[in-house]
């Protein structure tokens, strides 16, 4: 009965090198997943502190009431020890196993892709049709995979290439391992700098893969559908940088698959990386934060350090008269943010706009197929955390829209067949926010 229910970690790795994955997965032999419930704040506080100071512990998601993380196999009986003291309920997966289920999953996906989402064949087609078809349809093979870092600048480029009058291809600056930050700048006359921009940005964390792809279809459908989308564009810029983290996220593809951090090295150190996402200059350090160069939330060295964090605030402060909306994607949990994060009883003085906003956008998610979003701020819902993007571009720019969007799922491996649900119910949420930029 146990093995016809839990496979072995030799099946499982045997599984996941057959998918491609037993590289970037080395190490984590003998690491659980847990789902812990936690409702009274000794437990919560227990789970803060853990995420902060402890570096056997990986966490996925940590909210008031609950938390996803992985232990290592050496702090697993210590771990489930003090859950038992602390009265506190949860569920347990091998890691391993959990992996290779998700694989197995995907791994039918793309066989059908085309044709469940083409408009027609390409033998229907009208013969002046069958060239658009073809591309759209290579396109949309795009959002069925997670693509690798020189596949996304490709994907970048070719749509610079094919629509040369509404997008723009071009870089931030390069990362720690030098690497383009590169980024797309879409508008109705590429030409001519409108009055306001939207900017978007993806995978500050290396691991989080599905918000590369969101921010990319949203390239793909604007640029595909120009016509559709003139009142939402009149006059506003949208600038999105899908990559923000590339050293992170194409170690997390050749390496280590739950990679958080940048990969800033430091001479004479075995830990490496900086959390980009507490490395910008509004309250750096102050919460949720650690200076401990091993933690998954190492802050730098001082506000800004990292060229991935200093190229997005060299854009930001260039272009601050123009910028009125920053978002940045992550994954996962369903929430919108809005600042303050660095302080749970801290709101800004437009909070009911903020708020109005990112409610306004979560129900055009919820349109897709029922996706429900939390909004707020992230202090009052997950924990405080200070040097966050959003945080900086409100705080310190002035930047009146300003939110973190936390993508739907359960862990940070989208399956394939769901790409393109999550991409076009994400597509309806950042169309609603870059609607809202006209206004100011």
């Amino acid at each position: 009965m146990w093995q016809g229910i839990v496979c072995s970690l030799t099946l499982c790795l045997v599984g996941l090198a057959g998918f491609g994955l037993a590289n970037n997965l080395a190490g984590y032999e003998g690491y659980t997943k847990y789902t812990v419930q936690h409702g009274d704040e000794e437990a919560f506080k227990y789970m803060v502190d853990l995420q902060t100071n402890d570096t056997e512990l990986d966490f996925w998601l940590l909210t008031r009431n609950s938390s996803v993380l992985t232990v290592s196999p050496k702090r697993k009986t210590q771990f489930e020890a003090r859950l038992s003291s602390l009265g506190v309920s949860y569920e347990m997966q091998p890691l391993m196993e959990l992996m290779a289920a998700l694989q197995a999953n995907s791994s039918f996906a793309e066989d059908g892709y085309d044709e469940e989402y083409e408009e027609c064949q390409l033998e229907e087609c009208e013969e002046s049709e069958r060239p658009r078809r073809r591309t759209r349809r290579q396109a949309r093979g795009f959002f069925s995979h997670f693509p690798r870092y020189q596949e996304v600048l490709s994907f970048m480029s070719g749509l610079a290439a094919r629509y040369p009058q509404f997008c723009r291809y071009e870089s931030l600056g390069r990362s720690n391992e030098g690497r383009h930050i590169a980024g797309l700048s879409i508008s109705l006359n590429s030409r001519v700098r409108p009055r306001r921009v939207a900017y978007i940005q993806a995978a500050t964390h290396g691991r989080e893969w599905i918000t590369t792809q969101t921010v990319l279809y949203l390239a793909y459908e604007l640029l595909s559908n120009l016509r559709a989308f003139t009142r939402v564009l009149q006059d506003v810029e949208i600038f999105l940088v899908p990559l923000v983290n590339p050293d992170g996220y194409e170690y997390t593809h050749t390496t280590d698959r739950f990679w958080r951090k940048n990969r800033h090295r430091y001479a004479g150190h075995s830990c490496s990386g900086v959390d980009i996402n507490r490395n910008f200059g509004n309250h750096w350090n102050y919460q949720g934060a650690s200076q401990n160069l091993c933690s998954e939330v190492y802050s730098g060295t001082s506000p800004h350090s990292e060229p991935e964090t200093s190229a997005v605030v060299r854009y930001l402060e260039f272009n601050r008269n123009r910028v009125k909306l920053s978002l940045d994607v992550h994954s996962f949990g369903k929430f919108i943010f809005y600042p303050y994060g660095y302080a749970r009883n801290t709101v800004p003085p437009t909070v009911g706009t903020l708020r109005s906003v990112a409610l306004r956008a979560a129900n055009q998610i919820g349109r897709y197929r029922g996706t429900r979003y939390t909004t707020g701020t992230s202090a009052s819902i997950l924990y405080e955390a200070s040097g966050s993007l959003d945080d900086f571009a409100y705080g310190n720019l002035g930047i009146p829209l300003s939110y973190t969007l936390e993508l739907p799922g359960d862990e940070f491996h989208v399956p394939a067949y769901d790409i393109i649900h999550v991409c076009k119910e994400t597509f309806a949420g950042f169309i609603e926010f870059i609607r809202h930029v006209s206004l100011y």
